[in-house]
């Protein structure tokens, strides 16, 4: 399923099971497909992947499950510059409301995370806003990550406070998410990208082009 529009369902702040392709915290939530849509509209990446995604009273939550042969990242650290250094799962959040910022979450199989807040796509595009002053801001991110025979899993919560929120956004509010892939193989620095946004072109910061998620 990969439908411009999905509900955004409640979901409990307790713990995921992971490794579980659709765990039953989020059995009401829509399941999205990783796919590459700028290929065709049927097109999918040779190792599948898909996200679910829900509202708790502490954050914003994802889970990912991730079909993978050879699960590899050469992160060290935090806010290292995950997507050129191995699998990477990676959240996009723009916040409604006519708002120009979003979020960029990096999350890597051997458990290391980076944050981007991006204010403004245009200005940091066209350099008027520096790669310094958009990366590891902190979004306060809590994640879980297993490693699997095959696959690897990961939960993340991002808090509503990372967008200015105390809670739960009202009903009706619409965001726009977008979960991508950097699917790296035999050490080739040519990895196998998807999203579950339906992109016209290999670019994860298209956000016209990013899932509604309706509250």
């Amino acid at each position: 399923m990969n439908d411009q529009s999905i509900s955004c369902v409640r979901v409990k702040d307790s713990d995921v099971e992971l490794g579980v392709e659709q765990p039953e915290k989020y059995s009401a939530a829509a399941r999205l497909t990783l796919g590459q849509f700028w290929k065709g509209p049927d097109a999918l990446p040779a190792e599948r992947a898909h996200a679910l995604v829900g509202a708790s009273e502490t954050g914003l939550n994802f889970y990912v499950y991730l079909r993978d042969s050879d699960i590899y990242s050469r992160a060290t650290a935090d806010d290292q510059k995950m997507w050129t250094l191995g699998d990477v799962a990676e959240f996009f959040i723009k916040p409604g409301g006519g708002r120009t910022d979003y979020w960029e979450i990096h999350i890597t199989p051997n458990d290391f995370i980076m944050d981007i807040y991006i204010p403004d796509r245009e200005r940091f595009m066209a350099g008027k806003i520096s790669w310094d002053e958009v990366v590891a801001p902190s979004s306060q991110t809590r994640k879980r990550v297993r490693v699997g025979d095959g696959y690897w899993a990961v939960e993340a919560c991002v808090p509503w406070a990372a967008f200015g929120l105390n809670g739960i956004p009202e009903g009706g509010v619409g965001w726009h998410i977008a979960v991508c892939r950097y699917n790296y193989a035999g050490g080739s620095d040519d990895p196998e990208l998807s999203s579950t946004a339906s992109f016209s072109q290999a670019s994860f910061h298209r956000h016209e082009e990013y899932t509604q998620l309706v509250f």
